[in-house]
């Protein structure tokens, strides 16, 4: 059995390679200013390339292909530094096929499919933990509908985007789920954080009695498992980013290695250097593995999808941060200058690697998900 991506995936990854290399290079980032980082034109162009359609099911004008088929573009945004405002639509855009009601499907995937609707995600709080049964910003019934008062933090390009699918629990049950809410909504306002991701911009979002209808919630009533599917997919797709940005580095590093001389040979040449670049060679295999894995299992919907997610996110997360350390360690001081700008993508690993949970948090899923399946089987 083949378990090797397709001829045409990876063209169309080598595609998705040239166009952000010509128009997004992650090593010229640090010269662009916020206009230029959020350009139509970069947009417009992944939107022609095809990947704001490939979720979208062929009948709303999409490709209508999987989470797999995703895996290796999402390895170039990594590569690129390119901005989340894609892969946050994108994972909202997964959410919306499996969950929103057909009305809502009729009128936002077509509109995602060309290019035409961004969205952001707002999970995370600032009193909880990682899990979304740990959410505590709760909609109130209100009238007719329910009004929202509370903070999220760390909302993704959430200012500039048309539409916020944001974690909430419904009323005196608590029930969770995703309502999606225009920034322009009254009660809502937006104060932009200090990130340690200087190229992108993450919001605090605060409600104050934020209306909400019915027609706002995701499939048209509260859905706990849309939340946890938001909460996987965008792990994932987090996971598989920060496996290009691993690869990325691991790249930089051996061309470094190959042409810096020191004592009338290149460095490549010390075993010193040599054994840092195999142990990273090794650690970036390992997180494409973990990453490639993950997106089949959500894809198939395989009872095991949540776990594979953990653990990619997990590894994914340290992987990236050991190599962008070790990279930065072999070019030497340079590597440490605004001008080459490694440090941007250990910035990008760092604030990702806390998007959809750290490394802590799934690997204690992990074990507890392991744990429960042993007691099911009632295995002492």
């Amino acid at each position: 059995m083949d378990f090797d991506f397709s001829p045409e995936q990876y063209m169309f990854q080598e595609s998705v390679r040239t166009f952000l290399a010509e128009r997004f290079d992650g090593a010229k980032v640090w010269a662009l200013d916020e206009r230029e980082r959020r350009s139509d034109q970069l947009w417009q162009g992944l939107c022609d390339l095809g990947i704001l359609s490939m979720l979208v099911p062929e009948a709303y004008g999409g490709l209508g292909l999987s989470l797999v088929d995703l895996a290796l573009p999402m390895e170039e945004f990594g590569r690129a530094l390119a901005p989340p405002s894609v892969a946050e639509t994108i994972t909202a855009t997964d959410l919306l096929v499996q969950y929103a009601t057909e009305e809502q499907k009729a009128r936002l995937l077509p509109q995602i499919a060309q290019g035409e609707l961004t969205v952001s995600t707002a999970l995370l709080e600032t009193q909880t933990d990682f899990s979304p049964e740990s959410m505590s910003l709760t909609a109130i019934a209100s009238g007719n509908g329910w009004s929202v008062s509370g903070t999220k933090i760390l909302a993704p390009h959430a200012e500039q985007a048309d539409l916020i699918l944001v974690a909430l629990r419904f009323g005196d049950s608590g029930s969770l789920g995703l309502a999606a809410i225009e920034p322009s909504r009254r009660g809502l306002s937006f104060r932009a954080h200090t990130n340690l991701d200087v190229v992108n911009q993450y919001y605090e979002v605060t409600f104050d009695d934020t209306p909400l209808v019915r027609d706002d919630i995701v499939g048209g009533e509260p859905i706990p498992d849309s939340v946890w599917r938001l909460f996987d997919v965008g792990g994932l797709i987090s996971a598989s980013q920060m496996s290009g940005i691993s690869a990325k580095m691991l790249d930089a590093s051996i061309a470094y290695a190959r042409q810096r001389n020191q004592f009338g040979r290149p460095i490549g040449s010390f075993q010193a250097i040599k054994h840092r670049c195999a142990d990273m060679t090794v650690s970036v295999d390992a997180s494409r593995s973990a990453a490639y894995y993950a997106a089949w299992a959500l894809s198939d919907r395989s009872w095991g999808a949540p776990r594979a997610v953990s653990i990619a996110k997990s590894y994914c997360g340290d992987t990236a941060r050991y190599v962008c350390n070790e990279s930065i360690q072999i070019h030497g001081g340079v590597g440490f200058t605004w001008e080459l700008g490694l440090h941007y993508y250990l910035r990008r690993a760092k604030t990702l690697e806390y998007l959809y949970g750290d490394a802590s948090y799934h690997r204690e899923r992990v074990l507890a998900m392991s744990l429960a399946q042993l007691d099911a089987e009632g295995v002492d």
